[in-house]
């Protein structure tokens, strides 16, 4: 009988209903929040908005790096790869193993990698005159250069030894057009090759004054087989992080160097930075706007209240209670607010992020918890002072009809 009755008593306390006055909060906040529906829309579109602000930009925050660093990469490669040179024997550059210089870049994680590709120069006697003769591998130029404006075509195959590319500059004062045949002789006269002008460039820079060819041709004119004087590589990474991939290779493969081109890595690093800050301001404001209009929405919903916070009062209901109500409709209007915010956040930080990098920006869990957490402090914030007044109410002056 004594097992039937505590087995029964516990039942009945794991069912057992609210308490009167826990039905008399529940009830108090359930009507507050549906009898007044003109000004909790304020508050829940405010709060909404703000958090779809802040849900947009701080997805944009964790992608921005990847995505802004994607598009930097159009204006060359940010990481070059050489031998080691030695200070003391001159600080004289020396050629290296091709081979060994691909694999130094092909060391760089291959999802950030957008091009590599190791390059040997020489002088070489064209049909009408000297060049700087380039060679590489043509078809990772296409990825490392995509800002050459190209008459006629790329060459499309690494293996390809019947075609070249020559600078605008260089066409011009040979008078090269495309299709026009070209035999290239190296400086002792020992080798030469023809080819045909597949593309003539635009570059802005160096290379508007020299012929580019496949490496493996170009080390066969210049005597130099399984040569090149450096690599370079184009790899999505900011400052910081392209300096350490650099410094990497450095210590995997003896006797190569590598650095970041400071002018590239740093203006990443910069634009990146002054992007984030601009971000980082703007939801503030939001934040801070957000803010004030459920301060207003609240003090409001305060003053229309008086006379029904005086009559709790004056029925016994204490200061706690009269706060602890306040704080779970502010809470409440939150989360349903920050619910609807983080659905219109994400669809505007794929507007955003297709309007800026043309990409889809990953959705992130981790993102749901810190938006709310500022969203209610926003709004707890927002609160305090409204609460303030409500507790400051005076029932007998309130009975009165002050």
């Amino acid at each position: 009988m004594a097992t039937d009755r505590n087995a029964s008593g516990g039942g009945g306390a794991a069912a057992r209903p609210l308490g009167p006055r826990a039905r008399m909060f529940t009830l108090m906040v359930v009507r507050a929040l549906t009898k007044r529906g003109s000004r909790l829309t304020v508050a829940l579109g405010a709060i909404a908005v703000g958090a779809a602000v802040v849900f947009a930009l701080t997805s944009l925050y964790f992608d921005i790096s990847i995505k802004m660093s994607e598009e930097l990469r159009t204006f060359g490669p940010n990481i070059i790869i050489s031998p080691h040179v030695d200070e003391k024997q001159g600080g004289e550059s020396r050629l290296a193993d091709a081979s060994l210089l691909e694999s130094a870049a092909k060391s760089l994680p291959a999802d950030r990698m957008v091009g590599a590709t190791p390059y040997l120069y020489g002088v070489v006697r064209l049909d009408r005159g000297n060049a700087v003769l380039v060679g590489a591998d043509m078809a990772a130029m296409r990825a490392l250069a995509p800002y050459w404006q190209v008459d006629g075509g790329w060459i499309a195959a690494s293996f390809d030894d019947r075609n070249a590319m020559v600078g605008r500059r260089l066409a011009t004062s040979m008078g090269l057009k495309v299709g026009d045949p070209v035999t290239i002789v190296n400086r002792d006269r020992s080798t030469q090759a023809s080819v045909t002008i597949k593309g003539i460039m635009d570059t802005g820079e160096a290379e508007d004054d020299q012929i580019f060819i496949n490496l493996a041709l170009a080390q066969k004119i210049l005597n130099e087989p399984g040569k090149a004087n450096f690599a370079m590589a184009s790899i999505v990474a900011d400052g910081a992080e392209a300096d350490s991939l650099a410094a990497s290779i450095g210590q995997r493969f003896p006797g190569i160097e590598a650095r970041p081109i400071r002018k590239v890595s740093e203006a990443d690093g910069q634009i990146l930075g002054k992007i984030d800050g601009l971000m980082a301001l703007v939801a503030l404001i939001i934040l801070v706007i957000t803010t004030l209009c459920v301060n207003a929405t609240l003090t409001a919903m305060v003053a229309e209240r008086t006379p029904q916070i005086g009559l709790q009062k004056a029925i016994g209901a204490s200061d706690g209670s009269i706060v602890a109500q306040f704080l779970a409709e502010t809470a409440l209007v939150c989360l349903v607010a920050v619910a609807i915010g983080i659905v219109g956040g994400f669809l505007l930080a794929q507007l955003l992020g297709q309007a800026v990098f043309s990409a889809w920006v990953t959705f992130r869990p981790g993102m749901v918890p810190l938006t709310l957490g500022l969203c209610l402090i926003a709004a707890l914030a927002a609160a305090m002072l409204p609460i303030r007044g409500a507790v400051r109410v005076v029932p007998a002056r309130v009975l009165r009809g002050e």
